[in-house]
């Protein structure tokens, strides 16, 4: 940690969102396991969270160190993509155990590329909002990778591994995959599908019900950016 302080404090504003988000209205369509997401799956940053994979979480403002400058003291460069070993990704390993994981703990795993580019922001954060991590948001230290899925934002950090292959850890390769209607729990083959990472730019409005009537007002555009990409 005092190694981690030594660097360069960045501010980053980053909204946390789970991968889940929707997921009643997918179960309109046909029956999802987990969680029963509704529209909006994020919220206020004042907002406490116990959930172990940054699900639910809210848009803040993270302090803390960026990834590429802590990989860099440890000999990886800015802008790699693959270390001289073979390492093309990056493994977080949290203190917390989870049942999912047969009572191992809670891991995942970002691009090597991704973690090494400063322009990506990924943070290992130790405040949120001005203030050190509380224990529900991940304290002493947790990462935080923006416009990526909660999952991938490991809270409550103890190791950091650089490795060839993606996390093979369950919520990587056996849980937050997408698959067309056609797949069901008894056909489901998780390897067809890589890990899902990056968020789809999407809006909903939140302060109405289904059956509230409105009248037709101005027609407005409006856009949004989102990992270099315009909607």
């Amino acid at each position: 940690m005092k190694d981690i302080w030594m660097l360069p404090k960045y501010s980053v504003t980053a909204t946390l969102q789970c991968a889940g988000n929707r997921r009643t209205a997918m179960s309109k369509i046909k029956t999802v396991k987990g969680v029963g997401w509704d529209v909006s799956a994020i919220g206020n940053g004042s907002l406490s969270s116990g959930m172990r994979r940054g699900e639910g979480m809210p848009t803040s403002i993270w302090g803390g160190a960026k990834l590429s400058d802590v990989l860099e003291l440890v000999g990886i460069p800015k802008l790699t993509s693959v270390t001289r070993f073979g390492g093309r990704h990056v493994e977080f390993i949290s203190v917390d155990k989870c049942k999912e994981e047969n009572g191992g703990p809670y891991k995942a795993s970002i691009p090597l590329s991704q973690a090494t580019n400063p322009e990506a922001d990924v943070l290992l954060a130790y405040e949120m909002n001005g203030e050190p991590l509380n224990r529900d948001h991940g304290y002493p230290l947790r990462v935080v990778v923006p416009s990526v899925i909660g999952a991938r934002s490991v809270k409550w950090l103890e190791d950091i591994n650089i490795i060839a292959e993606e996390c093979q850890g369950l919520f990587m390769q056996k849980d937050y995959k997408m698959f067309p209607p056609s797949v069901n729990w008894d056909n489901i083959d998780w390897s067809t599908r890589r890990p899902q990472m990056d968020f789809p730019v999407q809006c909903v409005i939140c302060s109405l019900e289904d059956v509230s009537t409105v009248k037709p007002g101005k027609d407005q555009e409006r856009f949004a950016v989102q990992t270099g990409e315009t909607a």
